[in-house]
């Protein structure tokens, strides 16, 4: 890549563009910088809290040195920059081994996605750019001296290679327009609601028990959490609170993926939680953690479902003026 200017300020500059977006993102959501290394469990040798407020940083100043660093100097910050790539990888393969779906923030508030196939592909190719920046660096190269290289039609390819990117961009990230209701046929509208699908869920007391048949005798709002993430910790910390205030109208629950994570749950009462065999409720409802959906005692979906942190928050608010509105069951 060193006889190709063209070819290696192609790869420098992706990873600068790379570096800069990820870097600005986290420093415009340091909650979700810090939600991703709970969510991916990040190795105690790292401190959280130090780690997820310095990496910003450090991806924001190795992208504008790997732009102005002389050859001199380009090696041990392409070094980094492949250590870091390395280090995102195996972060995320060992992600995709854990028992539950792990949401990670890897952009920042842009970037929050199921981790999976695709997360990892992206990843492998980001440390193959990574490691050829590297090999240029070693052979004296550097952004500098490759655009001084450039004749006419080198820079008409780099500009080429740089509109060809930005079209991708806007593509693939366009979001799809959402069109509301005009507030009449809004307020027309009442929810639509539909009769509460099959699912089961196992109790901290062994019975395993039905969707139908835990709202038989009360509503129930169940909150579907992961015991690595963190919108579900801080969400678990409200369970208490909303369980008290919904009581006795309203029974809470708090849905985990598996037995281990429901009896080792902090944040709320044991009580509160239960667990879904085969992730079946998150399936039966579409969501991904934390979510919510309150099931009435008639049978009927009640509320929901809703996904996300605030939204949850938001729903459960709903929940608690319906229920401060409702008139008191007679003596």
């Amino acid at each position: 890549m060193s006889q190709s200017p063209v070819a290696a300020l192609v790869v420098v500059l992706t990873l600068v563009v790379v570096l800069l977006t990820s870097g600005v993102a986290k420093l415009r959501d340091r909650r979700a910088t810090r939600d991703a290394f709970t969510a991916l469990r990040v190795p105690g040798v790292v401190p959280a809290e130090p780690g997820a407020a310095a990496l910003p940083w450090v991806e924001v100043v190795t992208a504008a040195l790997l732009l102005a660093a002389p050859a001199a100097w380009l090696v041990p910050v392409a070094v980094v920059v492949l250590l870091l790539m390395l280090a995102y990888t195996a972060l995320v393969a060992r992600a995709m081994t854990f028992d539950e779906p792990v949401t990670c923030s890897c952009f920042g508030g842009i970037g929050r996605h199921d981790v999976g196939a695709r997360t990892l592909a992206r990843n492998v190719l980001l440390t193959g750019l990574a490691g050829a920046a590297l090999w240029y660096a070693l052979g004296d190269g550097s952004v500098p001296a490759a655009l001084a290289a450039l004749d006419r039609d080198g820079w008409w390819a780099v500009a080429a290679a740089a509109a060809a990117c930005a079209v991708a961009g806007l593509v693939v990230g366009t979001p799809q327009a959402v069109v509301p209701l005009p507030t009449e046929d809004a307020e027309l509208l009442d929810y639509e609601r539909q009769a509460i699908p099959y699912g089961a869920l196992s109790l901290t007391g062994g019975r395993t028990v039905t969707l139908a048949e835990l709202s038989a005798t009360q509503a129930r709002l169940l909150v579907v959490l992961n015991p690595h993430c963190g919108p579900c910790v801080r969400t678990a910390e409200l369970l208490d609170d909303w369980a008290a205030r919904l009581a006795p109208a309203v029974g809470v629950v708090a849905v985990y993926p598996d037995a281990a994570s429901a009896t080792s749950a902090v944040g709320h009462s044991a009580d509160l939680a239960a667990w879904e065999p085969e992730l079946n409720v998150r399936r039966v409802f579409s969501v991904a953690a934390p979510a919510a959906v309150l099931l009435g005692a008639d049978g009927f979906l009640a509320g929901g479902p809703v996904e996300g942190e605030a939204e949850v928050a938001g729903f459960v608010a709903e929940v608690l003026a319906e229920v401060d509105e409702s008139p008191a069951p007679a003596e």
